[in-house]
């Protein structure tokens, strides 16, 4: 039962893993803040985009919240890869109040906007063309230590064994309270200390088909 099950909890978890927040769905040109930061790009002022990154910096005016924003290349969900590959810098600004204490350098973001124009700032001693949007929605994912760990049990890792012995266990999102940056491995063998609930084959075991051994028997 639970190989015939597997399959189908894989591709739930796959599909809602990837799955993209409505109100970011669309077709968006290709156009970074690199392209435009650096006039590859004329910026087209009133085409909409859909940019994402890293907050670098924020501040509350009276009409609203502006931050700048480190660009990262985005996922087929539109969230910003954690990588070290950069788009380039862009502003936006948000016509509601963002919380500072929410929306905090380092947080990573996903803006939809047009593109209202370019301003000049320092970073450091350089002069830095900034790609502006006129936010008319952000984003904010979740810290990956606010998600939940979801476990898979691979039955097919050798050994075939019975209880008490425990077959291969991944999770994917990495454990509260944990360096998200932290390699995620394959946890295999030992029982999963609390507060994980330990996870355990039935008494019965798995019946699985014989497999056939390459090189020896009869062709």
């Amino acid at each position: 039962m639970l190989t015939r099950r597997l399959p189908i909890l894989l591709t739930g978890l796959i599909l809602s893993a990837c799955a993209t927040p409505e109100a970011l769905r669309g077709d968006f040109p290709d156009t970074t803040p690199a392209q435009i930061s650096s006039q590859a790009t004329s910026p087209d002022a009133g085409s909409k985009v859909r940019w994402g990154g890293t907050i670098l910096s924020m501040e509350n005016a009276a009409d609203g919240s502006c931050f700048e924003i480190l660009s990262r290349p985005l996922d087929s969900s539109g969230k910003p890869k954690s990588t070290d590959e950069e788009l380039g810098r862009f502003l936006t600004c948000a016509s509601d109040f963002k919380d500072p204490e929410i929306y905090k350098p380092g947080r990573i973001v996903t803006v939809i906007g047009t593109v209202t124009g370019t301003e000049k700032r320092k970073v450091g001693e350089f002069e830095y063309t900034y790609p502006k949007l006129a936010a008319e929605y952000i984003h904010l994912w979740k810290k990956e230590s606010d998600t939940p760990r979801t476990y898979i049990v691979d039955p097919f890792w050798p050994p075939y064994g019975f209880y008490p012995y425990y077959y291969r266990v991944y999770y994917v999102s990495p454990p509260p309270g944990t360096d998200p940056q932290a390699p995620v491995a394959a946890q295999s063998g030992a029982a999963i200390s609390q507060p994980t609930k330990r996870l355990q084959m039935p008494s019965g075991g798995v019946n699985l088909p014989a497999r056939p051994l390459g090189g020896l028997g009869g062709r």
